[in-house]
């Protein structure tokens, strides 16, 4: 059983996937954690609501995305039947940070069968989908 929630938070919060989808504008300078500015942009505060933010949960995980960019990336690399090494996903990234802190390398190994993933994958799917629909900007 999966379900999902959008909601709107006071604050950004990050996920364990945003550091390997939004890079930081002058992050080499600064270090990411400091950035202001992103590219991909995470979605902008929306007035009096805040920031969207989308949490799925099946199998009993809680999977965060705080932008549709987020989402993309996730689906790419779970839709894929054989998962990629986090040494990879890391290198495309080109900061030297990771494997073993990339968020595929915490992703529960339970889940990561291809029969578990394909429920993770449609519920996520769901979630968007659903998101699409009602017009959210996320």
């Amino acid at each position: 059983m999966s379900k999902w929630k959008f909601e709107y938070l006071r604050n950004r919060r990050k996920t364990p996937i945003s550091y390997w989808v939004h890079k930081g504008v002058g992050e080499q300078i600064n270090g990411y954690v400091w950035c202001k500015e992103f590219e991909p942009p995470f979605p902008k505060k929306k007035p009096i609501k805040g920031f969207p933010f989308l949490t799925v949960t099946v199998h009993g995980l809680e999977i965060e995305f705080a932008s549709s960019y987020e989402i993309k990336h996730f689906l790419e690399v779970m839709e894929q039947k054989n998962l990629p090494t986090t040494r990879y996903l890391s290198n495309l990234r080109g900061t030297g940070y990771g494997p073993n802190n990339h968020w595929l390398s915490r992703f529960p190994s339970h889940l990561k069968s291809w029969a578990k993933r394909e429920k993770i994958i449609d519920a996520v799917k769901k979630a968007k989908k659903s998101l699409d629909a009602s017009g959210a900007d996320f």
